[in-house]
């Protein structure tokens, strides 16, 4: 099996290296490219770049990876990274994937999340390219990263990485996991699979008055989703469980247009009548 690894967190991200480390030890993939973006892209969702050029250069993977480890680094997003990867750029247009995995992130990506996530919008761009994916995302307790226990998270990512596949992921069908925090030394309750909840993270913003008259905001750190549903990804990853939630995006409101069955025809009439 023939695996593209990328993130969101860029090329020298502990989280890319402990990943990289941990699949190569599970012997499970033949090969294992990597194509990340050259600097941090937390956020960007599925922002693609068209108007400028993007730098691609060799680059080391952070030391938790192995010594001597490199990839591709993108001057672009991570949506980028995979598009660049699928059609043969970055590794020859022989480079045929049977498997994308996005991550490991620094932060959980749960609840509606998902949809500014670089890491899930990576994993997302290859099921558009009818490829199974994978994001992994790791819940830090107080955005401190200077001992968020990665390897250990990593070898609980690879393992439900290594289940999911066991049991079989379709085609164009993307698996978001989450592990819950570890740099308490605290152990995972368990592997669970689950929804993604429908409740969006609540806003906080730290504000600051400028001599000018101006104001900025700074998003704040943390993970507050007030009122959740039980049994969802936010409920789950904060009771320690790690979780798996599968993901689709045909985005066609099927209801609606079952609804709207009779104003569809009024057009049709409408168009005939015109003829």
């Amino acid at each position: 099996m023939r695996v593209l690894l990328t993130n969101d967190d860029g090329i020298n991200a502990p989280g890319l290296g402990a990943l990289y480390s941990a699949l190569v030890g599970s012997g499970r993939f033949e090969r294992i490219d990597v194509a990340a973006p050259s600097k941090v892209q937390s956020a960007t969702s599925h922002a693609v770049t068209f108007h400028r050029p993007m730098l691609v250069e060799p680059k080391p993977l952070h030391a938790l990876a192995g010594g001597g480890v490199e990839g591709s680094a993108v001057g672009g997003r991570p949506a980028d990274c995979v598009k660049l990867s699928l059609c043969g750029a970055l590794y020859g247009g022989d480079a045929k994937y049977d498997l994308v995995i996005s991550g490991m992130n620094a932060g959980a990506n749960v609840g509606i999340n998902v949809l500014y996530s670089g890491t899930v919008g990576a994993a997302r761009e290859a099921t558009f390219e009818g490829l199974p994916a994978i994001a992994v995302s790791l819940h830090l307790n107080n955005w401190d990263v200077s001992d968020p226990q990665w390897r250990r998270a990593a070898t609980y990512a690879a393992d439900a990485i290594g289940k999911t596949l066991d049991h079989g992921v379709i085609a164009g069908t993307l698996v978001n996991i989450n592990v819950p925090v570890l740099d308490d030394r605290a152990e995972p309750a368990g592997l669970r699979l689950c929804p993604i909840a429908r409740t969006p993270m609540v806003a906080g913003y730290d504000a600051q008055e400028h001599p000018d008259g101006t104001r900025s905001f700074t998003a704040q750190h943390g993970m507050n989703f007030g009122d959740f549903e039980t049994g969802t990804d936010v409920d789950l990853l904060f009771q320690r469980f790690v979780t798996l939630s599968p993901m689709h995006f045909d985005l066609t409101c099927d209801d609606t247009l079952r609804d709207w069955a009779g104003f569809a025809a009024s057009l049709e009439n409408e168009a005939v009548s015109r003829a």
